[in-house]
């Protein structure tokens, strides 16, 4: 199996090694909820990408939700972070491209206004996607309540960015009420999570 310092340069560059904030973070086997605060420019998109993808593709852990829901603030930061998460993926040879097999391949969309066409995002809801977008279109559908989006359409969002997604809410102190707003949503993932004491027993 593929250790994380290989992959990380897989998804960075060959001669790149990792902060040693970011090998902390990928020895981290649970995709638990974690709060990272990294000054500006020491690699939090490259880090958390790499975690992310190393576990789930790397190390091919079901356990790591194959959707990561990357939600930003402003549309600036959603195009910054399209940019490198596309040439990351690229880089390392796992990016899709559209028009070859998705299977083993990570597809990237974009949800933001205007952009939203790029949209096939829902359509392989079994392959790996990361999803960069602006938080009213990605909270909206958190809530079922998709923004520019049909009705129809607004449980079946709703699922995908419910179940097997990874979210990172990036640059908080930005996002106003939408800060408030995820953390009530996680809330209520926790809420719902099976206890250990609701779990049948083996053999039960």
């Amino acid at each position: 199996m593929i250790d994380f310092d290989t992959w990380f340069q897989r998804v960075v560059g060959p001669t790149a090694t990792p902060h040693p904030w970011q090998s902390a973070l990928a020895a981290r086997t649970d995709p638990a909820s974690r709060m990272i605060r990294i000054p500006t420019g020491m690699g939090k998109t490259l880090g958390v990408l790499a975690a992310w993808s190393w576990h789930r593709l790397g190390r091919a852990d079901d356990a790591w939700p194959r959707r990561l829901v990357w939600c930003l603030p402003m549309r600036v930061l959603v195009e910054q972070t399209e940019t490198i998460v596309r040439e990351s993926l690229q880089r390392a040879g796992i990016l899709w491209d559209t028009a070859t097999d998705h299977t083993g391949r990570v597809g990237v969309h974009t949800l933001m206004g205007g952009a939203e066409a790029d949209g096939d995002w829902n359509l392989f809801p079994e392959e790996c996607a990361v999803l960069v977008g602006t938080q009213d279109m990605l909270l909206s559908r958190a809530l079922n309540r998709g923004y520019a989006a049909g009705r129809a359409r607004w449980p079946f969002e709703f699922g995908l960015l419910s179940h097997d997604a990874l979210w990172v809410m990036d640059e908080v102190q930005l996002m106003d009420v939408g800060l408030a707003t995820s953390a009530q949503i996680q809330a209520f993932h926790d809420e719902d999570a099976p206890k250990d004491c609701d779990r049948e027993a083996p053999g039960g």
